[in-house]
């Protein structure tokens, strides 16, 4: 996203990181704004890459917190930082997110499976912390899965060979399609169906960035 607009030079000084690996900019600090706040925005993801050409640097946490910072905009620094704060937290053994698809609340439960109902203190709906959904009303952990009948039984089998869990968040994803570029609905990451790589990568440097062992995967090209 280039502006085209005439600027004044300070609008282009100094690198945007200390790893970045071009020497000059040619995005103005405006321009760099709307490319980090429209990748978050729309792909709800942390892993975002200097646009400038020939630069595959990944901005850390400061970095992106600063560009957004630039233009005052809190409310998109607050989302940004409860973002980061929630994918801390989802690697820890306690964090479960609401089952209220709805809600897209996580938090963290004291005891673990000692204390199976999980009640959101957003939208108040009770999930079961074993098994990831609404609470199983009138029935034990044990008690559901015996009761659970073979059509049940069935598909749950089907959903597990055929979905696969988002690699940034707990969210299991079914394909409906053939395309292998996918959007997860939870926290909107993008990547691809059969290696999982990340998809921001892939679209901006090309099919490399796939895992070697994927189908989509290209060996570089210099030329």
């Amino acid at each position: 996203m280039v502006c085209y607009e005439d600027k004044d030079l300070n609008e282009f000084d100094g690198l945007i990181t200390r790893n970045c690996q071009h020497l000059n900019r040619s995005l103005c600090n405006s321009c760099l704004f709307q490319h980090v706040q429209k990748v978050f925005e729309i792909t709800f993801t942390d892993d975002i890459y200097c646009p400038e050409l020939d630069c595959n640097v990944k901005f850390d946490y400061d970095t992106v917190r600063k560009i957004l910072l630039s233009n005052g905009n809190n409310k998109l620094v607050e989302s940004y930082d409860r973002y980061v704060c929630y994918r801390q937290l989802e690697q820890m053994d306690e964090f479960i997110w609401c089952s209220n698809v709805l809600c897209n609340v996580g938090q963290l439960n004291e005891g673990g499976t000692q204390n199976n109902i999980v009640t959101c203190f957003n939208c108040h709906q009770k999930t079961c912390f074993t098994h990831k959904i609404q609470w199983h009303e009138g029935l034990t952990c044990k008690e559901f899965d015996m009761s659970m009948d073979p059509i049940y039984e069935s598909s749950r089998r089907w959903i597990v060979e055929n979905s696969k869990k988002c690699p940034h968040c707990p969210y299991q994803i079914e394909k409906n399609d053939g395309c292998d570029h996918m959007i997860c609905i939870k926290c909107r990451h993008e990547f691809c169906w059969s290696c999982l790589a990340d998809f921001q990568p892939i679209r901006k440097d090309g099919n490399h960035r796939h895992d070697p062992t994927c189908k989509h995967y290209a060996a570089y090209n210099e030329q």
